[in-house]
């Protein structure tokens, strides 16, 4: 189930955690040095089993010049690396499971880095980009194209601790090829970052964050 999860789960952990050097982008999305997230949720093939995710902020890693933050969530084995601006937040490696050896996860380069969120949150903002995604366990290799569009698709309210916050609806399109592409919806809160996902595999929604302070 592990491996399962990690590939049903990637686009939607791509979403949870965006370095916030701007103070712009720390209003959207809080993050820092032992940051952590937990979720709890089902794969929609056993959904009477609970699923647990806790995701961490371990450290800072400088790549090609740009400083990113190494997002972690070890029971899934899903690892990342982001960094944001005043205008987008951008994903550079992830960890994936390799097309070939599925026992097998290897880091994935994304070029150029993929937008995966877009600031302010607004209803009704669409992009889209044609990403290079390249990694190599030889005596294979993975070099693929990947067709990626978002939608904000709508807003509500939700209440975590007490607090209300106001959540946005992002809807991905993936395209890699196949006959049709693979949608993600995915949740986003300000103060909060990445709150709730579900796709046609699993169901997963934020239960605590903390700063570490």
């Amino acid at each position: 189930m592990k491996k399962k999860l990690t590939k049903a789960f990637l686009s939607a952990i791509l979403f949870a955690l965006i370095g916030a050097t701007p103070s712009f982008s720390a209003d959207f999305f809080p993050v820092g040095d032992g940051y952590s997230w937990t979720y709890k949720g089902f794969m929609k093939d056993n959904p009477k089993k609970d699923l647990v995710v806790k995701a961490t902020v371990v450290r800072r890693e400088m790549i090609d010049g740009k400083e990113y933050y190494y997002y972690s969530a070890p029971n899934v084995d899903v690892r990342f690396m982001v960094r944001t601006d005043e205008n987008f937040g951008y994903m550079k490696i992830v960890k994936y499971p390799f097309p070939i050896l599925k026992f097998l996860t290897v880091d994935v380069y994304l070029t150029p880095e993929i937008k995966f969120i877009k600031f302010p949150y607004k209803v009704g903002d669409k992009w889209e980009q044609t990403i290079n995604a390249k990694a190599a366990l030889p005596p294979f290799g993975l070099d693929m194209k990947l067709k990626v569009n978002f939608e904000v698709m709508d807003s509500e309210k939700i209440t975590l601790k007490g607090k209300e916050y106001e959540v946005f609806h992002v809807r991905m399109y993936r395209d890699e090829g196949r006959k049709e592409p693979h949608i993600e919806d995915n949740w986003f809160a300000e103060g909060l970052g990445f709150v709730r996902g579900e796709t046609s595999e699993y169901f997963i929604e934020l239960k605590d964050f903390e700063t570490g302070k």
